[in-house]
């Protein structure tokens, strides 16, 4: 079983303390919904987006594009295409019409040049189901998400946010990744207030799995080590429990370092995105490197590799 190195979160706590850390911009109009939309909209636009952020490239085919200029990469450029349709038609985040959303639809609406993401029908199929139970369980109403969870995470009676939104296949990762980005977004755009901040942790993804092995925040098994070598694909279980350390050594790393989670989100993220890249980390740019495991033992292993899934 992989374990987390407390000794090692401990020094990488010392130093997080000193960097400054710029959090996510969730009013950018480029991405995400102007500060006076609705509030049903808003919830409505982010819980669609986040259900549709897991996999955007695969190897060999990025899911990238120039616009105006600019290079938007993976989840920009999918949050760029989504804030571009809630301008031209807001009602199409209802559930009313996510249940009618077809694969052709999605490659339409998230493609640009030769970029496209994969599995359309995968896609389409996470925002029917959104739309379906939404009708059936919320009235088609998705603020009642926020108002049954009274503030929780999680609830004795099964009404946390958390809770309600594992109705949604979408958000059935046991990690629950999307449903921890989707609270950061929904927390940061204050509409909702955790009362239960224990409960909170990290989205788990490559970047951060990728970080926290390099860093040595976490201690993989040899056999786990040697298939990230080899490029064998993990199996389910091991893709679980090896975010699950990954997520817990965050936890740790907040404790120690006084840093809500969600901002140690923010700041690993875009550290995973691009500096400790999967090929050629920029370790010249690195304020952890004299801490970092991989960089004192010259071995820079990346993430496990775990493609066909639709948590992360």
């Amino acid at each position: 079983m992989p374990f987390i190195n407390k000794a090692k979160i401990r020094s990488i706590s010392t130093l997080v303390k000193d960097i400054s850390i710029e959090t996510l911009n969730v009013y950018d109009t480029s991405f995400y919904p102007s500060i006076d939309e609705p509030v049903d909209k808003v919830i409505a636009y982010f819980l669609i987006m986040v259900a549709m952020d897991h996999r955007l490239s695969r190897p060999g085919k990025p899911y990238e594009a120039i616009i105006n200029g600019n290079l938007y990469r993976g989840a920009e450029l999918l949050y760029y295409l989504g804030a571009r349709k809630f301008e031209e038609d807001p009602d199409y985040f209802t559930a009313e019409r996510l249940v009618f959303i077809k694969p052709s639809d999605i490659v339409e609406w998230l493609s640009i040049g030769k970029s496209m993401p994969p599995d359309p029908e995968l896609r389409a199929h996470l925002l029917n189901d959104i739309g379906i139970k939404t009708i059936r369980i919320f009235n088609g109403d998705f603020t009642k998400l926020i108002e049954l969870s009274e503030g929780f995470l999680r609830r004795k009676n099964g009404y946390g946010l958390q809770d309600l939104l594992k109705n949604f296949k979408a958000y059935q990762d046991p990690v629950e990744k999307k449903s921890y980005l989707l609270i950061k977004f929904l927390t940061y755009r204050k509409l909702f207030r955790p009362l239960d901040e224990d409960n909170l942790n990290v989205a788990v993804d490559n970047h951060l799995t990728r970080v926290a092995i390099r860093l040595g925040l976490i201690e993989l098994e040899d056999d786990l080590i040697e298939k990230i070598r080899k490029g064998i694909e993990a199996t389910y279980d091991e893709d679980i429990v090896i975010r699950l350390c990954v997520r817990e050594a965050y936890k740790v790393l907040s404790r120690f370092s006084s840093i809500n989670v969600f901002i140690l989100d923010d700041m690993f993220w875009t550290f995973g995105r691009n500096i400790c890249t999967s090929d050629l980390p920029k370790c010249d740019k690195c304020f952890f490197k004299n801490a970092c495991k991989a960089y004192k033992e010259g071995d820079y292993l990346t993430e496990h590799i775990y493609i066909d899934t639709w948590y992360y």
